[in-house]
């Protein structure tokens, strides 16, 4: 099963942090009496902070994971899906009305991406993940892969593509290919 690795969120954040131009939110909280009231974070605070974003990630990442492999190993195939890790730390699946789960696989996205924003927006989530089926080329030939875009509200985001085959009924998942992806969910770019 793949897995998150510490030192991947690290250079996510530290990259997202010291990129220009900074993503910003949409509305900057006012810290008066918080430990980031000097506007600096230390050692120990940013250690913290990479911890809760790699438990975060992590968790979502495996309940991807076991699902899509469900839905292939019963299928064939799966569609896109996403989940979330609510403010209490319950992850949850983003599930569409049944008139919009039979809309084309762009349009799903589309409305998932929406959904999510407005609940990041609104501060009622603290990380995402999104899973949709798609292929890359290879040495002329094309692989199939899970495309799993994750973004989490304290800075790291990022897209991995795990190589996915389908052999005898089995699931298997290739190594990991991990790719910058500005923010979309919860920040803007200015």
């Amino acid at each position: 099963m793949p897995r998150f690795k510490t030192y991947t969120f690290a250079a996510s954040l530290i990259v997202s942090m010291m990129s220009g131009p900074f993503a910003m939110a949409q509305n900057a909280p006012v810290y008066e009496d918080h430990v980031l009231a000097d506007g600096e974070l230390t050692t120990e605070e940013l250690a913290i902070v990479l911890l809760t974003a790699e438990k975060d990630l992590t968790a979502l990442l495996e309940e991807a994971v076991v699902n899509v492999k469900a839905d292939v190993e019963s299928a064939g195939v799966f569609g896109p899906r996403a989940w979330m890790v609510m403010k209490d730390k319950e992850i949850k699946e983003v599930k569409l009305a049944d008139d919009a789960a039979a809309a084309p696989p762009k349009i799903q996205l589309h409305m998932i991406r929406v959904s999510l924003k407005s609940l990041a927006r609104h501060n009622s989530i603290d990380a995402m993940l999104i899973v949709y089926p798609s292929t890359m080329t290879k040495n002329g030939s094309y692989h199939r892969v899970v495309a799993l875009e994750h973004e989490h509200r304290l800075g790291v985001s990022g897209i991995k593509l795990i190589p996915l085959e389908l052999s005898g009924g089995e699931v298997s998942f290739g190594a990991p290919l991990s790719q910058e992806k500005p923010f979309q969910i919860f920040y803007d770019r200015k």
